[in-house]
């Protein structure tokens, strides 16, 4: 098989965007791994492959490539282990600067559990479109669900996403840990940064009935965007939250 010429890190490049040919080969090379990465082809804890064989399958030099992951591992996407090689790290919330009490604890229990409502796929609205980079009315993934305890119901999502089964926040939307990780700031898969906006809602019958409310019911809706590590929205959704699982703390300032 004929190499890609120093400089060009070749097909591996994703569908993501693509550098100018004149752009350094380390950065596209970073650009590169970091689209396999979201895409799931490099997933969260895995061993990627060595700088030996990058360099020797992108015909690239071991300073490139070593440039390239240097980059990667800056942005809090890879981690080194002496020793052991360089890992896909797991993304998170650590430094978020706020929680919700009161689903923290609720949501934390290992017997929470999800209970999908629907699954559809729906043609993007204006919003939708623009915010994800799709063309209007092309195709995406609905999700609403309830999150529960033992007893009920305690908060429902509606989620939209872009149809990419490959890629692990589609596996994510469907565990309670991946819900709670975002509440307490202790993981959030692929996740870098949010939108987030509050306001309150009355309840839908329907929603009302799946929370065990009274019809009329006053809620928080929570609306967000979430974006990954190249600000590219991965999901628009909300929850719709009672208020006796409600209490927003926040932090000013850089956590230590």
């Amino acid at each position: 098989m004929m190499k890609a010429p120093d400089g060009d890190p070749g097909a591996g490049q994703g569908r993501g965007h693509r550098r100018p040919a004149g752009d350094p080969a380390y950065l596209r090379l970073a650009d590169s791994i970091r689209q396999s990465i979201l895409d799931g082809v490099f997933r969260p804890g895995e061993r990627i492959p060595t700088e030996t064989v990058l360099a020797r399958e992108r015909g690239l030099s071991i300073l490139t490539v070593r440039q390239a992951l240097g980059l990667l591992v800056d942005e809090g996407l890879l981690e080194r282990f002496i020793g052991r090689g360089t890992y896909v790290r797991e993304l998170n919330w650590r430094r978020a600067s706020f929680s919700i009490e009161g689903l923290v604890q609720e949501v934390g229990r290992p017997e929470t559990r999800v209970r999908v409502i629907r699954t559809e796929v729906r043609h993007a609205s204006p919003e939708q479109a623009e915010a994800f980079g799709l063309k209007l009315g092309d195709s995406l993934i609905y999700i609403k669900r309830t999150i529960n305890t033992p007893k009920n119901a305690i908060m429902i999502q509606e989620s939209c996403l872009k149809p990419d089964i490959r890629r692990p926040i589609m596996e994510a939307e469907l565990e309670a840990t991946y819900v709670s990780g975002l509440f307490s700031g202790e993981g959030g898969g692929l996740i870098k940064s949010a939108s987030l906006s509050v306001e309150p809602e009355i309840l839908s019958e329907e929603d009302a009935r799946l929370l065990r409310r009274p019809a009329g019911t006053a809620v928080f809706r929570l609306d967000y965007v979430f974006f990954d590590s190249r600000s590219e929205a991965l999901a628009i959704g909300f929850f719709s939250i009672p208020k006796d699982f409600f209490k927003l703390a926040s932090t000013i300032g850089v956590k230590q």
